[in-house]
C-alpha cells in the first residue's frame, strides 16, 4: 500500500519536469490521477506509459480552462483527495523593460492558475485534504531579470498561509515545495543552455548537484500524504541548501 493508495488527486501541468516527477511519484504510490497540460500533444507519452490516469487539456491560466478540470473531477462521483496547482513558468522581465502583456502573462501562469484551480476544486475535497503548492526560491530571491517571476513565486508562497487559514474549518492542509535550481527543460532554458553557468550554480550547492525533479517530487508527496499531517501553511526549500550557506 502505498501513502496515496486508492486517492484521487489531480495535478496540473504534469507531462514534463518537476511536475511529470510529481505524477510518476503519485503513481507508485498508489494514487489515482487526473493530469493536465495545454495540448493533446502534451499529454501522447503520459497516457502511453501510463493509459489510466485521466488526461484533460486545460490551460490553467484560464478560468474557463479550469472549469474543465472540475468536470473531470466531477464526473468520477469521487472525494479529492489532493490539489499540486503545478503549472508555471514565463518569459524573462526587467523592472525597466517588462511590458504589460509579460507581465500578465507570468502573474496569470503562477499566481491565477494556482488560486482558481484550487478555488474551483476544493468543492470536491474532503476534510484532511491537502493542496500542495509549487513555490519556488526565486521568491526569496531578487534576480534582476526575473523580477515578476519572483514576485509571483512570493505570491504562491504567501497562498499557502492564507488558504491553510481560509480551509481550516475543513482541515485542508495547504504547504508549498520551493525548488532551486533542478533538472527540466524549463532550467535549461533559465540558464541559456550555459555549461557555465550550470556549473556556476552547481557549484555554490552544499549537496554537489543540480537537483532531480525526483528529488522535488518526495518533498510534494510527503506535503500530500498523511506523513506532513501537523504542517500546514509551511514551505520546504527544496534546493541542495543553496539558500542555506
Amino acid at each position: 500500500m502505498g501513502a496515496l493508495a486508492g486517492r484521487l488527486c489531480v495535478v496540473t501541468g504534469g507531462t514534463r519536469g518537476i511536475g511529470r516527477a510529481i505524477v510518476e511519484r503519485f503513481l507508485a504510490e498508489g494514487a489515482d490521477l487526473i493530469v493536465t497540460a495545454r495540448t493533446a500533444e502534451s499529454g501522447q507519452d503520459l497516457l502511453e506509459k501510463h493509459p489510466e490516469v485521466t488526461f484533460v487539456v486545460a490551460d490553467a491560466s484560464k478560468v474557463g480552462d479550469i472549469d474543465k478540470i472540475a468536470q473531470a473531477v466531477a464526473a468520477t462521483g469521487r472525494t479529492l483527495y489532493s490539489v499540486v496547482p503545478n503549472a508555471g513558468g514565463g518569459p524573462h522581465t526587467h523592472i525597466l523593460t517588462a511590458t504589460e502583456a509579460e507581465y500578465d502573462e507570468v502573474m496569470d501562469v503562477n499566481v491565477k492558475s494556482a488560486f482558481f484551480t484550487v478555488q474551483k476544486l476544493v468543492p470536491f475535497m474532503g476534510e484532511g485534504s491537502t493542496i500542495v503548492l509549487i513555490a519556488s526560491i526565486a521568491g526569496s530571491n531578487g534576480d534582476p531579470d526575473a523580477i515578476v517571476y519572483n514576485a509571483s513565486k512570493a505570491a504562491v508562497r504567501s497562498l499557502a498561509r492564507s488558504m491553510t487559514a481560509g480551509l481550516a474549518g475543513r482541515r485542508i492542509r495547504a504547504n508549498a515545495v520551493s525548488p532551486g535550481p533542478t533538472n527540466t527543460e524549463g532550467f535549461d532554458v533559465y540558464i541559456g543552455g550555459d555549461p557555465a553557468v550550470r556549473e556556476s550554480l552547481r557549484s555554490r550547492l552544499p549537496v554537489g548537484h543540480i537537483g532531480n525533479p525526483s528529488e522535488v517530487a518526495a518533498a510534494a508527496l510527503f506535503l500530500a500524504s498523511d506523513e506532513s499531517s501537523y504542517l500546514a501553511g509551511v514551505e520546504i526549500v527544496v534546493d541542495g541548501g543553496m539558500s542555506q550557506v
